[in-house]
């Protein structure tokens, strides 16, 4: 074998090796990868959870809000119908 032979010979060598090195940093820098995505599903799954409590909570506060607002219409609804009867009944009595 020529001198030239095992120079090419040599460099294909080092070309695998590369190779193989370069293999060796995709394959850690894809597993970093999917250790971030994992942790983002995770992030995301959380997220969605605190919206969903976050969606009962504000449903839970408005009804409390309506019942609220719905006491305080009936409270005054009642004593001016009540009001209303005391006029009623003072124009309507003998003097």
């Amino acid at each position: 074998m020529a001198l030239s032979d095992f120079g090419r010979v040599w460099k294909l060598a080092r070309g695998v090796e590369d190779l193989f090195g370069l293999q060796k940093e995709v394959r850690e820098t894809l597993g970093v990868i999917n250790q971030r995505l994992r942790a983002l599903e995770d992030r995301m799954t959380r997220l969605e959870s605190r919206q969903e409590q976050c969606i009962t909570e504000a449903r839970n506060a408005a009804v409390v809000m309506a019942s609220s607002v719905i006491a305080e219409a009936v409270t005054r609804i009642t004593r001016l119908e009540g009001r209303a009867d005391e006029l009623e009944q003072k124009r309507l009595a003998p003097p």
